[in-house]
């Protein structure tokens, strides 16, 4: 299945498009948090820019379905990948002197981000057929892992020779790359009489909000993988203390969680070809569970073998849960939906990611690592207990038509 989806030249465009400004994406992550923090010697800075990212990205995300849904999606792309890697080109010429020119330009290579990876995801059901979409969003996975797998080494690397300028640098020639590849796409663009006027707005994004409601599956990702933006930005801040404190391997050890869980995302191809005839909602809710389990460990650990093992098979259930995710949604939303779908699902994980960064310290300093871990754990279980109803009642009324 795999080398006939890469027999697809649209899809091996849009994938090495992807990949290649996935890769300058995390050089950048690496060069701007260190720049920043070098800059102004306080963690308080890098914490706001993160914040603040967060928060100012919402209208953009509201925008960014209406955006995809009613205009053209390859042109959307390119675009937006030529515009950042102008953007991306211009920190640079940032300095002490002007903090504010590097959080405006944070906020809008983020939101243009927010606009490409929405547009991408649903161009993707024009580009392969039904039956391919979990490979392909597989696929998709392994590839943000391998990035995430290459880029500390090479980001540090090239930090401590060159500065950060020659990671800016990469980041811009990354998008502007990509953005000739996708410009390669074939795409027939179906001219829709949406979005033109501005009343419109609102009532265009409002509609594609409301039409995942009529899909149960589609709301149980939305209700699952909200619940994950929370624990995710525990780990977020949390490892550092994991690390420190539980594993004696100082604050730095946190690059080595991040290679144990790009080890386990680089198997989640592998796993999507053994779990293919399952059903997708019921790995999704499985991956979900194990998921959870796993993060529970990791906040309870106190042994650095162990721990690592957690967090390579928690890497390979984080992917599979994300690949799925997708998969459910672009094959349950009819197509001139999917770009409103997407940014609405993508607001409420970010809204979802705020309420975990603000109660993540509270509860550490009230319950500890592992029992914030865990309350997290028992809402996902009667979550997951709750959807089993469902899968119950089908079976039961799928005999009751064969009979």
């Amino acid at each position: 299945m795999y080398k006939n989806l890469f027999k697809n030249r649209n899809f091996t465009l849009l994938t090495a498009g992807g990949f290649i400004s996935t890769i300058g994406d995390y050089l950048y992550n690496i060069g701007i948090t260190i720049y920043l923090y070098n800059m102004t010697k306080s963690v308080s800075s890098v914490a706001l820019m993160w914040l603040s990212r967060a928060v100012l990205r919402i209208p953009f995300l509201y925008l960014s379905g209406v955006i995809s849904d009613n205009y053209n999606r390859k042109k959307i792309i390119i675009f937006t990948n030529l515009i950042s890697a102008v953007i991306a080109l211009l920190f640079i010429y940032t300095d002490t002197n002007k903090l504010w020119l590097i959080y405006l330009l944070a906020f809008l290579l983020q939101s243009l981000n927010d606009i490409d990876v929405n547009s991408e995801t649903a161009i993707l059901p024009e580009l392969v057929s039904k039956e391919e979409l979990s490979w392909s969003n597989s696929v998709f996975s392994f590839l943000q892992s391998t990035s995430v797998f290459l880029s500390p080494a090479i980001g540090g690397i090239l930090y401590k020779l060159y500065g950060a300028d020659v990671l800016f640098i990469i980041n811009s020639l990354s998008f502007l790359i990509s953005g000739i590849l996708f410009a390669y796409i074939k795409y027939d663009y179906l001219k829709t009489d949406g979005f033109i006027k501005k009343d419109r707005i609102i009532k265009s994004s409002v509609e594609g909000c409301k039409i995942f409601i009529k899909y149960r599956d589609v709301k149980t990702v939305f209700i699952i993988m909200s619940v994950f933006a929370v624990i995710g930005r525990f780990y977020e801040t949390y490892k550092v203390a994991v690390s420190d404190l539980l594993l004696n391997m100082k604050p730095e050890g946190i690059i080595y969680f991040d290679y144990a869980l790009a080890i386990g995302g680089l198997t989640v191809p592998a796993a999507v070809k053994l779990l293919h005839n399952h059903n997708p909602v019921k790995i999704f809710a499985v991956s979900a569970i194990i998921s959870s389990t796993l993060f529970t460990l990791f906040g309870y650990s106190h042994n650095i073998v162990l721990t690592f093992i957690f967090l390579i098979i928690l890497g390979a259930a984080d992917n599979i849960n994300e690949t799925y995710s997708h998969t459910i949604i672009q094959n349950s939303i009819p197509n001139e939906y999917l770009g409103r779908v997407f940014s609405f699902y993508k607001i409420l994980l970010t809204m979802f990611a705020i309420i975990g960064l603000v109660i993540s310290a509270p509860l550490y300093n009230i319950i500890g690592t592992g029992n914030s871990f865990l309350s997290v754990l028992i809402i996902m279980i009667i979550i997951c207990a709750f959807q089993s109803k469902y899968w119950i009642n089908e079976k039961f009324s799928a005999r009751s038509v064969s009979k």
